[in-house]
């Protein structure tokens, strides 16, 4: 993996949250973004270089403000790969709020929102790359339940999950089904923060995007 522009051979640019940031990874380790990077970079034995802008915290909303940005823009202009975290914490937000109002309306509307900021993210990264003419995919993950003992968060999730899984017709996305591979293994793969993954949750996560394969640029 190289900072160096004239070295690299593809490019990956990551967005999106805590997940993508790699919080509850060990201080010195790699989240899932890292891990991926090195199992492809080994596997087509090409030099990747990497632009993430993931931030802790960001909605679908504040993903989409920041591809506005100039760097941003550049580096999904020249990416092979485009990997994307999104909607966990529309709907965390939503859901403390519910904790206090108990009204469920919160979480619908929630899920519109992100409905609506995913299309235009979808919508602004093909428009980006419209006149590449070189192959490329995008990959996102949907949604883990950590407060799996809770039935309405397993409602919450799936109803966010099914959203997101909608984007896999669209052309070069697949989706990696954290749900199915985190679900019965949350006190194994989540860390003591109870929301993140932690080590061995992050080499899982890789997996499931790097079993995904490679299609389109292969």
């Amino acid at each position: 993996m190289s900072d160096d522009h004239t070295s690299y051979e593809w490019m990956l640019t990551a967005i999106g949250d805590s997940l993508t940031v790699g919080v509850g990874a060990p201080v010195f380790g790699k989240g899932y973004v890292g891990r991926y990077v090195n199992f492809t970079q080994t596997t087509f034995d090409k030099q990747i270089l990497v632009k993430n802008f993931a931030v802790t915290g960001t909605t679908s909303e504040e993903i989409l403000k920041s591809l506005k940005e100039k760097e941003i823009k550049w580096a999904i202009k020249n990416s092979k790969i485009i990997l994307i975290t999104a909607g966990g914490n529309d709907l965390i937000q939503a859901a403390f709020k519910y904790m206090f109002t108990k009204e469920e309306d919160l979480i619908y509307h929630a899920l519109e929102n992100c409905k609506k900021n995913l299309n235009k993210i979808f919508k602004k990264i093909y428009k980006i790359k419209k006149n590449s003419t070189d192959p490329f995919i995008i990959r996102i993950c949907t949604l883990y339940n950590p407060y799996f003992k809770w039935s309405k968060a397993m409602q919450w999730v799936n109803m966010f999950n099914d959203l997101i899984k909608s984007y896999e017709k669209m052309p070069y996305v697949k989706v990696a089904d954290l749900y199915s591979v985190f679900m019965g293994r949350e006190s194994e793969l989540v860390c003591f923060d109870t929301i993140h993954p932690n080590k061995k949750g992050y080499q899982v996560i890789a997996v499931s995007l790097f079993d995904l394969g490679f299609p389109e640029i292969e």
